[in-house]
């Protein structure tokens, strides 16, 4: 066997393997519980797995790329690190007062989120830097040093440093970064200006605090699986997925852990984008549902949808990310009554331990899996390809106690509402996604992954007016699968504010020729060869008085003024698909320049499959559907041996290892020729 890559993704109920053999392209893919307390056991666990599955030989593997969710559950379950913060003098309540928004302009006794770093934890430094770059007064050392006792008895293990126009001029930041880890070593330092050097001092320094925040937690981390993973697998490179769609080596992940808030989730993304570009579907919708949550992600003409204006928990991170809408609807979701009896799915979760009342581990709770286990839809006997046996009789009683009982209905009933509602939950989001920023459903391909994505999407698609959805091969451990073949990544960014005649090849042209080399010189100390290194540039406009921007693509080679006027000209279209309207007469301002430096990693081409256009069912078992308001004799399906051509109509389950597919009345589904499964969904 030649060389081996792993992907593997944790998740918060399963981990994902996929094991990509890269001479033949030939892949392996496998789940194994995950341990809340230990991620790192997880892992091991699936490497172990996931070589077993495939036969292959451990010293054979040269690369694990690693998902993870480390810091995105610390920031959820309030568990980060003490961290300090230091900044300008007068400005320590910035990340206090935040921004003038209200997530529900109705409720006027809302709370704020609470800040990264309370307000005694933060410290105001005399200096100051004007907006032109102009050091106007340089900090003092003893002034500083007065701090480091201060930090230390706080019991601060990491400080953030955020000054004022720092994105301009670092100097001033870079002076105290050097004193503190002087000062006061083995503390973690996070200086703003290598983490976002752009405009918004709120964005900046929340952007700051929550990557110093994360860097104890994510060293601790790497410092336990390091050796754990070497140990197993010694001759393996061991790369951490960003949520910019790519990876990034150990050292950059314990220097800029904020760049893995969506971790996970960009792996699927990223093997939407792949997958469409096999299939000649340049838009598509990727709905991934898991044990916890759906995350939906748009790729447009081939393209994934980027943004700087992310965050988690209503926190801003000011960071290139996947544009990811990740909603609290998966299938281990809980189902419950409020006081009015009125029927809610979500967004708190069984998880992996207890579980769903079917897992038998001790949970009483029902959830959509128990929902679905009641309406038929999956088979006790045969949860996760036979691994795992689940109690098709306790789902019952969770849903009987908890729901059928209290509302008077049956059981049926009961569990075909929690889905649906479930399903509502992600309708709104799968909107939200699409049609809510100007893309029009009937254009894009529903493509469903997740253990839970495949049951739910076709209903989903049909309820939004997709008018096809895509089940890919291993849709169960598809995020995974979207790991192995992810590319090396880093992302620069440097805001400068040009207005109208400004925006001239003379002024962006040495912006992005400074961002381009940071750009080379950061793959190369990745060791990518440079004939595998590319750059990606794009830019941030506005209208004169506009207080957000909109990113663009920046084209190719040497930009004279006639590429800045092709910018601008992209921006007038881009704004007018987004918004609706577009103003070409009026004056345009140039925020900010970013180039994306990626390390391209080989991706094998998909196999195609043997073509019969048979599809033998294995058994018929009853199954509820909504629209049959009733069980229905419902065919039952092999995936493994569907061939390219086979043709099943609905209504029709088909199950495998990972995941199981839902076919409703009046469906068609067909298997292509790569593997994959095309439903229709009619009318």
């Amino acid at each position: 066997m030649g060389a081996v890559r792993l992907g593997i993704d944790i998740g918060g109920t399963f981990t994902d393997i996929t094991v990509l053999e890269e001479d033949t392209g030939r892949m392996t893919v496998g789940k194994v519980p995950s341990r809340g307390s230990d991620p790192g056991g997880a892992l091991i666990d699936a490497v172990e797995r996931g070589l077993e599955l495939a036969a292959a030989d451990a010293g054979d593997v040269a690369m694990l790329v690693h998902g993870t969710t480390i810091v995105t559950n610390a920031v959820l379950e309030k568990k980060l690190p003490r961290t300090a913060l230091l900044t300008t003098e007068g400005f320590r309540d910035v990340l206090e007062i935040g921004r003038h928004f209200r997530p529900d302009m109705y409720d006027l006794m809302q709370d704020k989120p609470e800040p990264v770093v309370p307000r005694e934890r933060r410290y105001g430094v005399t200096e100051r830097t004007d907006a032109e770059g102009e050091v106007l007064q340089e900090p003092n050392r003893d002034e500083v040093s007065e701090l480091f006792a201060v930090i230390r008895d706080s019991g601060s293990q990491a400080v953030a440093i955020c000054f004022l126009n720092s994105f301009v001029n670092p100097e001033n930041e870079a002076v105290v970064r050097d004193w503190l880890r002087q000062g006061v070593p083995g503390i973690h330092v996070a200086a703003s200006h290598e983490v976002c050097r752009e405009i918004r001092e709120f964005e900046r320094m929340s952007t700051a605090a929550l990557n110093a925040a994360a860097m104890p937690l994510v060293t601790q981390y790497l410092e336990d699986i390091a050796p754990k993973v070497k140990a197993v697998l010694p001759n393996a490179n061991i790369l951490l997925m960003q949520s910019n769609g790519g990876s990034l080596t150990i050292d950059a992940a314990r220097d800029y852990p904020v760049r893995m808030i969506t971790s996970g989730p960009a792996g699927g993304a990223l093997a939407v984008q792949r997958l469409g570009a096999a299939v000649r579907r340049p838009n598509l919708l990727g709905v991934d549902m898991g044990g916890t949550s759906t995350d939906i992600s748009l790729i447009y003409k081939g393209e994934l949808r980027m943004t700087t204006e992310g965050g988690i928990d209503e926190l801003p991170v000011k960071v290139p990310m996947i544009e990811i809408n990740t909603i609290g609807a998966g299938a281990g979701s809980i189902a419950w009554l409020d006081d009015w009896n009125g029927l809610h799915v979500g967004p708190r979760s069984a998880g992996a331990d207890p579980g769903p009342a079917a897992y038998g581990r001790g949970g009483t709770e029902p959830t959509v899996t128990d929902a679905n286990l009641v309406l038929g839809r999956l088979h006790p006997d045969r949860f996760v390809g036979g691994d795992m046996t689940v109690d098709l009789e306790a789902a019952r009683k969770a849903i009987e106690a908890k729901i059928a009982g209290p509302l008077g209905m049956s059981a049926a009933a009961a569990a075909a509402g929690i889905v649906r509602i479930a399903n509502a939950n992600m309708e709104r989001a799968v909107r939200v996604s699409s049609a809510e920023k100007g893309y029009d459903p009937r254009d894009i391909t529903l493509l469903a992954f997740g253990g839970a994505g495949p049951m739910h999407a076709a209903a989903l698609a049909a309820a939004v007016g997709i008018p096809e959805v895509l089940v890919p091969e291993h849709p169960g451990v598809f995020s995974a699968v979207g790991l192995v073949m992810s590319d090396i990544r880093h992302d620069f960014g440097q805001t400068k504010v040009l207005r109208g005649e400004e925006i001239r090849g003379d002024n962006l042209g040495p912006l992005f020729d400074s961002l381009g080399r940071e750009a080379n010189e950061a793959l190369e100390r990745d060791g990518v060869a440079e004939q595998r290194r590319d750059q990606r540039r794009s830019a941030d406009l506005r209208y004169v008085g506009q207080a957000y921007e909109v990113n663009v693509p920046v084209p190719e080679g040497p930009i004279d003024d006639k590429a800045a006027a092709d910018v601008i000209r992209r921006f007038h279209e881009r704004h007018r698909q987004l918004y609706a309207h577009h103003h070409p007469d009026k004056d345009v301002e140039f925020v900010s320049g970013r180039v994306a430096a990626i390390g391209s990693m080989s991706a094998p081409e998909p196999r195609k499959r043997d073509t019969n256009g048979g599809a033998e069912r294995k058994e018929t078992r009853p199954v509820y559907f909504e629209r049959a308001n009733g069980y229905v004799d419902t065919a039952v399906y092999d995936r493994n041996t569907l061939s390219s051509g086979s043709e099943i109509k609905g209504p029709a389950i088909i199950e495998q290892t990972d995941s199981t597919t839902v076919i409703h009345p009046g469906q068609r589904a067909r298997a292509d020729e790569l593997g994959n499964l095309m439903i229709a969904i009619g009318e």
